[in-house]
């Protein structure tokens, strides 16, 4: 409130001054750039003491410099109005807030990049501003302009055929208008003369992949064929969220290394006029990763552009090198080499390759009818984060899984007692108590290092193919060797039998500790890792099986997580053996934890025979045995901690403790949630969703009682063909969903994000979903088999015979990607739309993701 009314009582105090000349002096000039592109420059002269105020500058301050634009279709804007001058940011002496003002000893200079659709209308507009000296401030006030612009001159054919140009000098762009006097432009160099705005004779374009973890930019290739030889290049950068991009104007001895663009190729190939730069967040301000003001692009988009000129068809070369920098770190400077041949139309970025007179960017598969899908992959908004910006919050959570489990490993009876022995080892074998701490604190990691090098071997056969585990992860055989390795996991749980690795192998391994020193230590960890195996066997499976289908580096993430929660209690309790002491004793209940983890591997069991039944469309399993089965496991637990039923390795003497009758508690309440999930939905026509089984159940759907085709009443199609055919027939934008009968995080989009009604109207109402299911095995016909060659770069070819081979091929193909779930909005004509999103919980993201594609779509018609 306070600098409302300082600001008040300055203006009040001021408003006499408003009738004599304002200390702020405007002059407005025009610059033509190439084609129908021109700068709109406003200059602010402000007398001395005097300042004027950023666009950017915070509220709760002195009111921001703004510029209102006449609206029409006669003009584009191209991105943001920039802003430059002698700039100062800091909390204002005379506001009490942070501000962003323009001092005067040099000029404040706003520009604004514009495309002229209609040269007979001027544009007109008003800037609103504000300034001060150290002790006062006047009113805001306005400042009217007017730019009225004509068109560059062209060539003009003489009589005798020659050409001739219009004469044109190439001047210092010239102020022509104080205040409201019209702006005219005149093109700055002879080369810019030759620049009609004329219409483009054809496009190429060729694109990378989408912004990831691994290259948080993406640019796309974008060349126009002009006439008279000239063409157009334009690279487009698109960042991912929190990533930047340094201008080209930055001064490289700040430390970034600005943005350059280089032509190369043949004699003969001449780059015409400048480079422009346009964006959508071009900002110079102070960046603490190098201490000073630098001219940047914080997200979205940014467009370099060249016009060069190619006679004879030579070949046009040249490469892009930039740098890009989030606030945590900068990675080295990457060159990104272009080329195009005007003889063939071939179009390269970075040894992509696309040939043709089309858009290059179209990726092409076959159809298992035999139609051709044109599929651009290239994203024409950039409005929503991609797949990179949920792939982290995954990989947190399978970790989160393997701490899980691994805590749980941590009390089963054949690592729990080991604890006390282990860490007793080690403070007490000599040396110094600091040593001893050393070797726990080794003997800890290394245990974490053998969980993590189990996960190795996926990486190494992800690498061959992309899809191998996916493959594993549905493959029917498999889930039913799960389904029964699980219940024989179970029977061990229970205390029907025991099992053990062959004892040779634990025997050369405690051989092996013989040896002492590191070595020693790690031969003490791979011998708890055998010897404990009967009792992390069955977490490390369910773990397994939880995260391969989406790749080896989920999987990495959860062995880390198991491997850290086994190996640390090692390294603290060493550190602080006082802690021992108040550790329970092992006894009967290490017994009770077994069995009841017995019940919870009896009842995963089941998944994995769920996962065969819907992949092999068997119609045994589904979702009302499997909630009855549940809950059996369930009053099991309750059953068995109640003293209502034993097993063999039972104590007589067992009795129910606190703990016990919790557990016990629990489990009743959780047969009565699972109990819940027996009621009808009437808007699917289904049974309600149970969001804590949400991937580990059958979908909803897969019903004896109340069968439904697709997730949430949500009409859908599940052919290529029928779906794009109806979407331009309702002129509905398109959303692929690349989904699997096993696919864990798929059924938790489906029933905890698409449930939600602001996402289902969406979904219901202005798309129409396309769920493609990745791990369908049912065989093509004959006639829709197909041979193509693989894309893990052997050359080899592989017959498509199943509908889940073709979905699957088409997803790496065209998109370059190979997990479930992933969702591309497309335009019925095949247009992607915006880019394309993994699993993603975070209901406003993934609505945001629904918008932005629907924005784009609009933007099309």
């Amino acid at each position: 409130m306070a600098p409302r009314l300082i600001l008040f009582f300055s203006l009040f105090s001021t408003t006499l001054l408003a009738q004599f000349a304002s200390p702020i002096s405007w002059t407005f000039e025009a610059r033509h750039l190439e084609r129908d592109r021109f700068e709109l420059v406003a200059i602010a002269k402000a007398d001395p003491g005097w300042s004027i105020y950023s666009q950017y500058t915070d509220d709760g301050g002195p009111v921001p410099t703004t510029f209102y634009w006449e609206e029409g279709d006669h003009y584009e804007k191209v991105g943001q109005t920039e802003e430059e001058g002698h700039r100062k940011e800091g909390v204002d002496d005379l506001f009490g807030v942070n501000v962003i003002k323009f001092l005067s000893d040099e000029p404040t200079v706003f520009t604004q990049t514009v495309r002229i659709l209609d040269y007979a209308r001027p544009i007109t507009g008003e800037v609103e501003y504000m300034c001060c000296d150290d002790t006062q401030c006047l009113p805001p006030t306005t400042e009217p302009f007017n730019f009225s612009l004509t068109a560059p001159a062209t060539k003009v054919e003489t009589g005798d055929g020659a050409q001739e140009k219009t004469p044109s000098p190439a001047p210092e762009p010239e102020i022509v208008s104080e205040a409201t006097t019209p702006a005219t432009a005149t093109p700055q160099t002879d080369q810019e003369a030759n620049m009609p705005a004329e219409e483009i004779i054809a496009s190429h374009r060729v694109s990378l992949p989408p912004p990831s973890e691994d290259e948080p930019v993406s640019w796309a290739l974008l060349v126009e064929e002009m006439g008279g030889d000239r063409y157009r290049l334009s690279l487009t950068g698109t960042m991912a969220e929190s990533w930047t991009v340094y201008s080209k104007d930055v001064d490289p001895t700040i430390g970034p290394i600005p943005t350059e663009w280089a032509i190369t190729g043949t004699d003969g190939v001449e780059a015409l006029g400048t480079v422009t730069e346009t964006a959508d967040h071009l900002k110079k301000k102070y960046d603490t990763t190098w201490e000073a003001e630098v001219a940047k692009i914080d997200g979205g988009t940014v467009t370099y552009s060249q016009v060069v000129r190619a006679p004879d068809s030579q070949p046009i070369e040249g490469y892009l090198t930039f740098q890009t920098c989030n606030d945590e770190m900068c990675l080295p400077p990457r060159d990104i080499p272009f080329s195009f041949d005007p003889a063939t139309g071939e179009t390269v970025i970075d040894g992509i390759r696309e040939d043709g007179n089309t858009d290059a960017a179209v990726a092409t598969t076959t159809s298992g009818s035999g139609d051709d899908y044109a599929i651009n992959a290239e994203p024409i908004a950039a409005c929503n984060v991609g797949e990179a910006a949920t792939r982290g919050q995954s990989l947190w959570s399978i970790f989160g899984l393997g701490l899980l489990g691994g805590f749980f490993a941590l009390i089963m009876p054949c690592i729990f007692p080991m604890i006390p022995l282990t860490v007793s080892f080690f403070t007490k074998s000599g040396g110094s108590r600091a040593e001893g701490i050393k070797r726990a604190a080794l003997y800890g990691f290394f245990i974490f290092l053998i969980y993590v090098l189990l996960s190795v071997p996926f990486h190494l056969i992800a690498g061959i193919d992309p899809g191998i585990l996916n493959n594993i992860a549905s493959n029917i055989w498999l889930n039913m060797i799960f389904f029964v390795v699980f219940v024989v996991f179970a029977g061990s749980f229970f205390g029907f039998y025991e099992l053990t690795l062959p004892q040779s192998w634990s025997n050369r391994a405690s051989q092996a500790e013989g040896v002492g020193g590191t070595v020693g230590i790690f031969f003490m960890a791979l011998t708890l890792a055998l010897v404990s195996f009967s009792c992390t066997g069955p977490i490390l499976g369910s773990l397994l099986v939880e995260a391969v289908s989406d790749g080896a580096w989920p999987l990495t993430a959860g062995m880390a997580g198991f491997g850290v929660a086994l190996g640390l209690p090692f390294a603290l309790f060493a550190a602080f053996p006082g802690v021992l002491n108040n550790m329970p004793k092992s006894g009967g209940w290490l017994n009770s934890v077994k069995v009841v983890l017995g019940f919870v591997e009896l009842a995963l069991a089941f998944k994995f025979l769920s996962n065969a039944d819907l992949v092999g469309d068997w119609n045994l399993l589904r979702i009302e045995p499997f909630l009855i089965i549940w809950i059996l496991c369930a009053l099991g637990i309750a059953a068995y901690l109640l003293r209502l039923i034993s097993f063999p390795h039972d104590s007589s003497k067992r009795k129910i403790g606190p703990v016990a009758g919790i557990v016990a508690a629990a489990s009743v309440l959780f047969a009565v949630y699972l109990a819940f999930g027996f009621t009808k939905n009437e808007d699917s026509g289904s049974y309600e969703s149970l969001n804590l089984l949400s991937g580990i159940a059958p979908p909803v759907c897969y019903s004896y009682l109340n069968p439904c085709d697709c997730p949430q009443g949500i009409t859908c199609f599940k052919d290529l063909d029928a779906g794009l055919a109806y979407a331009k027939e309702v002129n509905k934008p398109v959303m692929l969903d690349f989904t699997g009968y096993t696919c864990v995080n798929c059924r938790k989009m489906e029933e905890n994000v698409w449930s939600q009604d602001r996402i289902n109207n969406l979904l219901t109402e202005d798309y129409v979903l396309i769920s493609l299911y990745v791990d369908d095995r049912k065989e093509l016909p004959a006639e829709q088999q197909r041979e193509v060659t693989r894309l893990d770069g052997s050359g080899r070819n592989f017959l498509i015979d199943q509908v889940g081979e073709k979905w699957h091929y088409f997803q790496q193909s065209v998109f370059q990607h190979a997990t479930q779930p992933y969702y591309v909005l497309v335009s019925p004509d095949g247009q992607t739309l915006n880019p394309p999103v993994a699993y993603t919980p975070d209901e406003e993201k993934y609505e945001a993701f629904l918008r932005c594609g629907l924005e784009a779509f609009q933007g099309l018609k």
